[in-house]
């Protein structure tokens, strides 16, 4: 196990407790669905919804949990999904996908856009509605989740990666605290020379030699920044001052959504006591005031309404 996945493996299970402890009341849970049957052992998702909607066709969020893109399962996001079902009349579907390093990019790519072919195949057996369907993600999962929206939305950015491509729109997205701009993330000096391990794993090659680097064959795919389109959905996008990992990533976004006249939220923490992705630990404070902007953020497009662009500073 390399240094970075051992890393990321203890915040899961040292955060597992804090983020995970909520019980939520009237919520079935359909465990370990296989989404691809090439690796049943990975490309597994569960399904969160109130026990009354079983089968009734209801608004559907796929979640894409974080991890460095070195760890991270859907087990680990169970605290969301209820809270999210618990406060929405919604469906959330939580996918767990490759690491980098046991299949380097763009395998987690790819299992991604088979799980949101999978959702759309089983739209009628489970009751999602295709019509209100939004993604989310947080760290790793952001950039996966936004970078889906881009395959769905570039025929060529799709065939250069090898992902199939369904037809299908979301309406929103959520995005917390993620690395948009994967190769500056990738090859930043960072604390224990986290970044460049991640790196090297995610990307298949040694991070620190500045050739390798300079001609990385998929440099331009992997950055979802390059490939974001008016069409892109609106998005709130989550991201604080005192994110060491992926500090400045939300501006960089931010930037280009306002380029291609995109709505977004904006909620951006000035608490340094705010970390990367502080708002999964439901019962923390500062996390009550993220959490309500992701249910208004969600009504207001189940609703019919429309995302007007805004800042917030907390």
């Amino acid at each position: 196990m390399s240094f970075p996945r051992f890393a990321f493996r203890v915040v899961d299970i040292a955060f597992d407790w804090p983020q995970n402890h909520h019980k939520f009341k009237n919520i079935a849970v359909q465990k370990n669905i296989v989404y691809n049957e090439e690796f049943p052992k990975v490309c597994a998702l569960d399904v969160y919804r109130h026990v009354d909607k079983i089968g009734v066709k209801i608004p559907t969020i796929i979640n894409c949990p974080g991890g460095g893109f070195m760890a991270g399962d859907r087990k680990y996001r169970k605290g969301i999904a209820g809270y999210l079902v618990d406060r929405l009349d919604v469906c959330v579907v939580n996918i767990t996908y490759h690491t980098g390093e046991k299949k380097p990019f763009p395998q987690f790519s790819r299992d991604a856009l088979k799980a949101i072919e999978w959702v759309k195949n089983h739209a009628d057996e489970y009751g999602f509605d295709m019509d209100n369907l939004y993604i989310m993600g947080d760290s790793a999962g952001a950039q996966i989740a936004a970078h889906s929206i881009a395959i769905l939305q570039n025929e060529e950015l799709a065939e250069k990666l090898g992902c199939v491509r369904p037809d299908v729109k979301f309406k929103g997205a959520m995005l917390g605290c993620g690395p948009y701009d994967v190769m500056y993330a990738l090859t930043t000096k960072t604390i224990f020379d986290l970044a460049h391990g991640i790196g090297d794993e995610v990307l298949g090659i040694d991070t620190h030699v500045k050739e390798n680097v300079d001609n990385y064959p998929l440099k331009k795919e992997i950055n979802v920044l390059e490939w974001i389109k008016p069409e892109f959905p609106p998005a709130l996008v989550i991201h604080t001052v005192g994110d060491i990992v992926c500090m400045g990533q939300g501006e960089k976004l931010i930037d280009v959504l306002k380029a291609n006249n995109i709505p977004y939220v904006s909620y951006y923490s000035t608490k340094k006591k705010d970390f990367h992705c502080w708002y999964l630990v439901l019962g923390k404070k500062s996390s009550k005031p993220v959490l309500e902007e992701m249910v208004t953020f969600m009504k207001t497009l189940i609703g019919g309404g429309t995302i007007e662009t805004k800042e917030i500073v907390y």
